[in-house]
């Protein structure tokens, strides 16, 4: 079956509550796409240079499939990587103006300047709709984790940038009650390094008392959004998720098993979102591929969520394996669609899945040692200490 819309619109015109969005800087689009289609056979770079054209629009960003835009310290990074020779002089120039800063300083200056740079290229879709799209999230220093007063100053820094910024705060219980202080402010806000529905509901609860707050002292919310993320990658991938599972005789080598638990725990939280009537919208992302069917590879992770209201943000590689796994595969409508009861069964024995499915599975204080929250920030405060030596070098 041949489609003349890319995957990617046609799992975005399912419904229009789903949203598609970049996992990566604006500034490295070009880059990307210009490689990506290099290393196409010949035949299809025509129908897929076409894609990637609707998917963002550079003469006309408004025009776009994609909707928003999602970094961390890891893509922020990458784009040192990706347009060296765009970034080095920014860097060169901070170093000359600021020798006095430490270097962590000077880090934090790149990153902001790669943030405010790469944010002006959503503004035209920001202004277009009405500032319902066209968000740019972009994370306060993840080594902050526990830190709620320096994230919050972060947090007001970098909204200080552009109207669209959307502020990336952990969604442990100091960055829970830094979004909640964030959203009082009117500062749009994505809640990161989230795994459970105890933390999707908690950090839901907090943008609702902080925009109350808000509200009762005339803060203006008409630019302002709220998304929470959960990382359905990461938290199939929890070493501990795969040790206890074999304890219990919980096969988590059969990737449809797998798949299926951090789906419903995607699927949980939706319908707790709309029965209290939050706010908030999820956003999914560290998409993987897997199961097979019929001699062919899927991405459940992305397939089972069509049509559902959600931000799905994908980053290059996958926007890429995406588009050919289902170029020419239909895509459904699975709004409601449950797990499957035979399948749930298992995942409850587990421990690990029981604290990420149901409500009160984790109290608050417990969300930073969850096991792949764990391995997340610790991650993350990798990244920037990469960024920092990357930073010192130039």
């Amino acid at each position: 079956m041949a489609f003349d819309q890319s995957p990617l619109e046609r799992l975005q015109g399912i419904s229009d509550d789903f949203e598609v969005w970049w996992d990566a800087s604006p500034l490295v689009y070009s880059a990307w796409k210009e490689k990506y289609l290099k290393e196409l056979p010949a035949e299809k770079q025509s129908k897929f240079a076409g894609w990637l054209e609707k998917l963002y629009n550079e003469q006309k960003p408004e025009a776009s499939v994609i909707r928003g835009v999602t970094t961390n310290p890891r893509l922020t990074r990458e784009t040192l990587d990706w347009i060296p020779e765009t970034c080095k002089p920014w860097i060169k120039e901070i170093k000359e103006k600021h020798a006095g800063a430490s270097l962590a300083e000077q880090a934090w200056m790149t990153y902001t300047k790669i943030t405010e740079e790469g944010v002006k290229k959503y503004l035209p879709i920001f202004e277009n709709s009405n500032y319902k799209y066209g968000y740019v999230s972009a994370q306060v220093d993840p080594r902050l984790i526990v830190d709620t007063r320096e994230m919050l100053r972060q947090g007001v820094g970098l909204k200080a940038l552009s109207p669209n910024i959307m502020v990336k705060s952990p969604a442990t219980k100091q960055g829970v009650y830094n979004i909640m202080l964030l959203t009082a402010l009117g500062i749009p806000t994505n809640a990161t390094v989230c795994f459970t529905v105890p933390q999707i509901l908690a950090v839901a609860n907090a943008v609702r008392i902080g925009k109350e707050l808000g509200e009762a002292n005339g803060v203006d919310y008409s630019q302002w959004r709220s998304v929470i993320t959960m990382m359905l990658g990461r938290f199939e991938e929890a070493k501990e998720f795969k040790e206890q599972a074999a304890a219990v005789g919980v096969n988590l080598d059969d990737l449809a098993i797998r798949r299926w638990a951090g789906l419903a725990i995607c699927k949980k939280a939706l319908k707790i979102l709309k029965q209290e009537g939050y706010e908030s919208k999820l956003l999914l992302c560290s998409a993987r591929p897997g199961p097979e069917g019929d001699g062919k590879v899927k991405v459940w992770h992305i397939e089972k969520m069509a049509g559902e209201p959600i931000v799905y943000t994908m980053n290059p590689d996958m926007i890429g394996d995406f588009l050919k796994l289902y170029e020419e595969e239909p895509l459904a409508n699975h709004a409601g669609e449950d797990i499957p009861d035979e399948i749930l069964a298992q995942l409850i024995k587990i421990p690990y899945f029981r604290q990420g499915y149901y409500a009160y599975g984790i109290p608050d204080e417990e969300f930073v040692h969850y096991p792949p929250a764990v391995t997340t920030a610790k991650g993350f405060a990798g990244d920037m200490r990469l960024l920092e030596e990357f930073v010192e070098k130039v």
